[in-house]
């Protein structure tokens, strides 16, 4: 009912944010906790790994009564990530804890659950990436960013190029099922040779899904007091549509399908959580930061390490029915205008572009009318313009690639003007 924690039976995927990480990047403006040298080495394990496992467990743990009236369906979670941060900082007893946590509370679909985890070089060794993979994790995500030392050193990065190829060496020996090389592109001073050299290096590591990330550059981190958009050393607006099309021919001439704006994969290697998250399906979340999205509403745990630790423990009834309501008191048909821009947006982002069709249907009956009709109003200039493609029976539009993708903020804010 109204409380917090009611399960939403439509949830199949689990997203665990661990905070820790050596030092934050100078880009970064994720909630982070950065441990300096005490995150290195094999000394004493830092006490706050175990303090703030025992907040996850807590906060999992208010969906376990629900547990015991089998509210969920009986559904077991399909996928699991550990989001950072960077997790491969966690010795694998805790991250265990949270495993069993989840599974004694939801169950997870061992069999065929994606279990992913972000790792970066210099964090983890042969051996515990073993152990995390016996623990049930089959997908790694590899925070490489560049292949550039100057790159990685600009960025603030921890690591260095001698430590990504261990990394990449230490993979292939301990062979997950999947696992990703995260790239960057529009970084200060970045090249297009430096990049296409990036590309290539990724493309010989053999990773099964390559993620290509433009450079976000997000206020009060020391980029944004260092640079300026489209400012030198940051690349013009030109030269990072160049970056953005080389890696699309790139990985593409490699057999990488193109399935995300972001994303490449091999077949059968797409990321299944995020693919969870682009259609709109509904997820936990836990941990510091995190974003859930339960019965149609996202919740947004606090960013700071104190206030998380409160709102865990604070087992006030305002908390408690936060989950039902959203975090604000918006009206219901904002909360469904909300949900019908969040399937646009995240929808173009994919291969498979958005289904117009049954968009009345679904959107009608909640008060929005002729939503299919203002979609195609909206991308009737780019349809001509060769931006957005219109599929064969006419019922899906998607964004082309690479044209489209690149203006997908403007295409995108046209159809939003339509409501």
């Amino acid at each position: 009912g109204g409380r917090f924690g009611g399960k939403d039976p439509g949830a199949r995927s689990a997203y665990v944010h661990l905070p820790f990480c050596k030092r934050k990047c100078f880009y970064c403006d994720f909630p982070v906790v950065a441990l300096g040298s005490e995150a290195t080495g094999t000394e004493a394990e830092p006490p706050i790994f175990e303090s703030y496992v025992n907040l996850l467990e807590r906060e999992v743990g208010r969906y376990a009564s629900d547990a015991a009236r089998g509210s969920s369906g009986g559904k077991k979670l399909d996928t699991v990530f550990f989001g950072g941060g960077t997790p491969s900082l966690i010795p694998p007893r805790q991250l265990e804890r949270v495993l069993r946590r989840l599974d004694d509370t939801f169950g997870i679909e061992w069999e065929g659950a994606e279990i992913s985890m972000e790792c970066d070089p210099g964090t983890f060794d042969r051996r515990r990436l073993r152990d995390y993979i016996d623990l049930g994790v089959n997908r790694i995500s590899m925070g490489v960013q560049s292949f550039d030392d100057r790159l990685l050193e600009l960025c603030g990065r921890s690591h260095t190029l001698r430590e990504v190829y261990q990394a990449i060496d230490d993979l292939h020996a301990a062979s997950p099922a999947s696992w990703s090389i995260d790239l960057m592109f529009g970084l200060p001073h970045q090249s297009l040779r430096a990049w296409e050299k990036t590309l290539d290096e990724a493309v010989a590591a053999e990773p099964s899904h390559v993620s290509c990330y433009d450079l976000q550059v997000e206020e009060a981190t020391p980029f944004a007091r260092w640079y300026e958009v489209g400012m030198a050393p940051l690349p013009d607006e030109d030269t990072s549509a160049e970056f953005f099309k080389m890696a699309s021919r790139r990985l593409g001439s490699e057999g990488y399908s193109h399935y995300e704006i972001s994303n490449y994969a091999r077949e059968g290697h797409e990321c299944r959580h995020n693919m969870a998250y682009w259609r709109n399906s509904p997820f936990y979340a836990f941990g510091l930061g995190s974003t859930s999205n339960l019965h149609g509403r996202r919740v947004q745990r606090p960013r700071k390490y104190k206030d998380y630790e409160a709102w865990v423990e604070d087992h006030d009834r305002r908390y408690l029915e936060l989950e039902q309501r959203g975090s604000g008191g918006e009206a219901e048909e904002q909360v469904v205008l909300d949900r019908l821009l969040d399937e646009v947006m995240l929808s173009l982002r994919l291969k498979d572009g958005l289904r117009v069709a049954g968009l009345d249907e679904t959107f009608g009956g909640c008060g929005i009318a002729d939503v299919e009709a203002r979609i195609m109003d909206a991308v009737t200039v780019h349809i001509e313009k060769k931006l957005v493609l219109l599929s064969e029976d006419g019922k899906s539009i998607r964004l082309s690639d690479p044209e489209g993708q690149l203006v997908s903020n403007s295409i995108i804010s046209d159809i939003f003007c339509k409501f």
